[in-house]
């Protein structure tokens, strides 16, 4: 697929059906605090996309419709995609990004106060049939603070092959970038970055 393609084609090629999943909510210092089994399923029913939620331990389910994606989700020509808000400013800072390849997924849900990262929710997914739940024990993410440029970022080591950025600028409010990057193997890597602007405006998703 090319960027030509309508971003709902790219998104429900790649991403549509059925997904298993296991999500791991860890808190700022890095270590896991809670775990949750999930299925995913996103339908393409009469025009209108919705993805159904089902937290597996529960059985609760929260369904997203909606018949074009939002203009803050952004859709990359390999199919990955993130959401968030369209502007950062002194208020709490949502974002979502995933990466795809083939039969499984990563994905991260970043939750930002108004000063500082409250959580960080990472998600193996893969399609039925597929194993790729990773290891039973409570993950604990290596964290790098790095500088750079006047920019202070910290990058998440999640597994041996995911890596989150998380980038700041001096006197504004929140991240100005996250990068979510899966190394699937020595030839594939997945990608995506959601930038904001230094007026705290969402910038055009870079190509592939």
């Amino acid at each position: 697929m090319t960027l030509s393609a309508p971003p709902r084609q790219r998104l429900l090629e790649v991403n549509g059906g059925c997904w298993q999943g296991l999500f791991a909510r860890l808190g700022p210092d890095g270590r896991e605090i809670d775990r949750f089994p999930t299925r995913l399923m996103v339908t393409d029913q009469d025009g209108t996309i919705e993805a159904a939620l089902t937290y597996l331990n529960s059985g609760r389910t929260v369904p997203m419709r909606f018949r074009e994606p939002p203009a803050a989700m952004q859709i990359s020509a390999a199919g990955h995609w993130s959401l968030g808000i369209d502007r950062t400013g002194p208020w709490p800072w949502i974002a979502e990004l995933c990466v795809a390849h083939g039969n499984r997924r990563r994905r991260i849900v970043l939750r930002h106060g108004v000063d500082s990262l409250e959580s960080l929710t990472y998600a193996r997914e893969w399609r039925p049939g597929v194993t790729d739940a990773g290891p039973d024990a409570p993950l604990v993410a290596s964290l790098e603070t790095i500088e750079a440029d006047g920019a202070t970022a910290t990058r998440w080591s999640l597994d041996s092959n995911v890596e989150v950025l998380i980038v700041h600028q001096p006197g504004q409010p929140g991240p100005v970038q996250v990068t979510l990057s899966w190394q699937v193997d020595a030839n594939v890597c997945g990608r995506i970055e959601r930038r904001y602007s230094p007026y705290g405006l969402l910038e055009p998703l870079a190509a592939d």
